[in-house]
């Protein structure tokens, strides 16, 4: 597996949150660059903009808010669907696979079922194969647990860890998702650090905005991309120079946001070779997870609200 493959799979996890920031030079449609390049001509006049509220205070609000969405975010199942796309220096895809997951939790980590590739299922012996692997490491977890070890989740970027390691400035409202929101730029708080791991490391180096719900405290979107260069295993594995994207949250059951939309390029070099990769993915079927943690490849009976139903 190369270098770029991994980075990409790392953060296919990206939640992306849970995820980990997991995104994309920033491919607007034509109606949104349009609806940019008018903002730009014809700013709303400070008179007519309603004022902000302190920033420090709603930002303390949003990163609480945003924990709560990422531990209930453990409680779901829900269907992952990413396409990769290996990018000539031009930007221009040379090839592309895309992948479906069911990604499921567990008290201490997500683990992705791998069940299909470019449209084909993936074979019976090769999900029972997983499975097993997939137990293998519960139990493990489970021993860790029980000498009350350090159990690191799957790497994710969150962005509670965003939000806590930024600082914002308000620029503008935006009618966004049927909602008034605030659109904030962000920036490191501190300098960028080049030690410790690649999901911290990312999160503590990112600038961009984001686009917040003062009414529920939650991000609706976050546009982002690094500050500086990051590197692979000390160096002796490549550089990423180059990485954004954006992340989308819609409210779902009960009005909690959950990830639904990422999109991301980045770019470096690993050892003598560079690589450029885009990644898309979609986040659907959110249901209450059960103790089955292969509940998606055997789903349970559910009410509307997506609970469990016990079998009679």
């Amino acid at each position: 597996m190369t270098v770029g493959q991994s980075f990409a799979k790392e953060m296919r996890s990206v939640h992306p949150l849970r995820g980990s920031l997991n995104r994309a030079i920033m491919l607007l449609r034509a109606l949104l660059l349009c609806a940019s390049s008018l903002f730009a001509q014809n700013p709303p006049s400070p008179a007519t903009q309603s004022p902000f509220p302190d920033a420090d205070l709603l930002m303390s609000r949003v990163a609480q808010h945003q924990k709560e969405i990422e531990s209930q975010l453990s409680q779901y199942t829900f269907t992952e669907t990413t396409t990769l796309y290996m990018l000539d220096k031009k930007g221009k895809a040379q090839r592309q696979h895309t992948d479906i997951y069911y990604d499921t939790p567990t008290a201490w980590e997500f683990f992705a079922l791998h069940i299909a590739h470019d449209g084909k299922q993936i074979s019976e012996g090769d999900l029972r194969k997983q499975e097993k692997e997939i137990e293998r490491k519960i139990q493990e977890d489970e021993k860790k647990a029980q000498k009350q070890d350090v159990i690191h989740p799957k790497n994710s970027i969150l962005f509670t860890d965003i939000v806590l390691r930024s600082r914002f400035t308000p620029l503008f409202w935006e009618d966004f998702q049927g909602k008034r929101m605030i659109v904030f730029a962000f920036e490191p708080k501190a300098r960028v650090e080049h030690r410790g791991e690649l999901t911290g490391r990312i999160a503590g180096d990112m600038k961009g905005k984001m686009w917040i719900s003062p009414e529920d405290a939650a991000i609706a979107r976050v546009e982002f991309s690094s500050v500086s260069a990051l590197s692979l295993g000390m160096g002796f594995l490549g550089h990423i120079k180059g990485f954004e994207g954006f992340v989308e949250q819609r409210p779902m059951r009960n009005n909690v946001w959950l990830p639904s939309h990422q999109d991301f390029v980045a770019q470096g070099r690993e050892l003598i070779k560079g690589f450029r990769i885009r990644q898309v993915s979609d986040f659907s079927d959110y249901l209450r997870a059960t103790t089955d943690v292969f509940q998606q490849i055997h789903p349970p009976r559910t009410d509307a609200d997506g609970a469990p139903v016990s079998k009679e």
